[in-house]
């Protein structure tokens, strides 16, 4: 009986054809776990991507509702319609503030030239004061608080400036008038526009519910 060489076995399994069906098998099945694996990476990566994007979107979302104030078609026409009145008074009160002291180019030289201009435009200043008053305390109901405050902020600059005019006289158009004059048009300023910024803020959270 002859030796049985392994070797040779072999050999004739692969000249067969026999081994390389299984060697090509193994090794699609080997690449194919391998792209299966890579892919299911790439998709899990996309997926964790794609979460976090829905989550933060969810946070936002809900940070928008928890600051949403919900009210009537009715409730928000009267709140609207209180402050579109009061800027409107405020407003025409704003520009009376910028000219109530005349430059020292329209100011007369005499003192009683002076003293006329100045009567006539605080006469003018205060029957706009008043309107602003008034339109401001009949329509309070209707006005968030942190924006009433920044109102009053602007009609105590004005009573002050007011006084202090009466008070001088001639001297409101001094240097020194001038100067003080500059500190109460910059307080009402300041309110104005942070009593306007407020409103648009609070009416970009309002939501009309039926």
């Amino acid at each position: 009986m002859s030796d049985f060489s392994w070797s040779t076995f072999l050999t004739s399994l692969v000249g067969s054809g026999v081994t390389a069906g299984l060697v090509v098998k193994g090794l699609s099945g080997h690449l194919a776990d391998r792209w299966l694996a890579r892919y299911k990476n790439d998709l899990g990566k996309e997926f964790e991507s794609y979460r976090d994007m829905l989550e933060q979107k969810r946070k936002r979302v809900e940070a928008e509702l928890s600051h949403r104030i919900y009210i009537t078609q009715t409730q928000f026409d009267t709140e609207f319609n209180a402050m579109k009145d009061i800027f409107a008074a405020l407003g025409k009160l704003r520009l009376r503030f910028n000219g109530l002291r005349p430059s020292a180019d329209w100011t007369p030289q005499d003192e009683p030239g002076k003293s006329k201009v100045i009567a006539t435009r605080l006469q003018h200043f205060r029957e706009q004061y008043n309107a602003v008053v008034d339109t401001a305390a009949s329509l309070y109901p209707f006005v968030a608080e942190d924006i009433y405050e920044q109102l009053e902020a602007c009609m105590r600059a004005s009573f002050i400036e007011t006084k202090q005019i009466e008070e001088a006289g001639s001297e409101a158009l001094s240097p020194s008038g001038y100067a003080e004059g500059a500190k109460q048009l910059e307080k009402f300023s300041t309110a104005y526009f942070a009593a306007a910024r407020l409103a648009r803020e609070r009416f970009r959270h309002l939501s009309v519910v039926a």
